[in-house]
């Protein structure tokens, strides 16, 4: 009897789903406006850069707990993608993998954008003449 129950509660989601679909249909108008509020990012990666660079950044942002939320608990890894992902125009894909081909890289080339990051930033100390 409690299967009857789960039932109902199923076909209730699914007229409920099939009404918002008929909406949408009959609205298109009022219900695009609600999606389409958030802009979309000015920025873009040049061509050169990869995903696998940004995923770098990603998984440091993550390990070092210095991105939290509103109640100061850490951001997720998957918030942390998406946000770049918004940022830059770009579609990670599943985070975690990247997360786990940027871990598990030789030594060598474990951090390979982000050094290259450090030499940008000494590189322009160094210009600028700070000591």
């Amino acid at each position: 009897m409690p299967y009857l129950h789960l039932i109902d509660e199923a076909i209730g989601l699914l007229n409920t789903e099939i009404r918002l679909i008929e909406w949408r249909i009959k609205y298109p108008e009022q219900l695009r406006q609600h999606t389409d509020k958030q802009a979309l990012s000015p920025l873009f990666l040049a061509d050169k850069t990869t995903l696998i660079n940004i995923m770098e950044m990603v998984s440091g942002l993550f390990l070092s707990k210095d991105i939290v939320y509103q109640n100061g608990k850490p951001a997720y890894l998957v918030d942390l993608s998406k946000a770049f992902e918004w940022l830059f125009n770009i579609r990670i894909g599943d985070c975690y993998q990247k997360h786990e081909d940027v871990i598990k890289r030789k030594p060598g080339k474990l951090t390979g954008f982000l050094n290259g990051l450090v030499e940008l930033i000494k590189k322009e100390h160094d210009k600028k003449g700070y000591r």
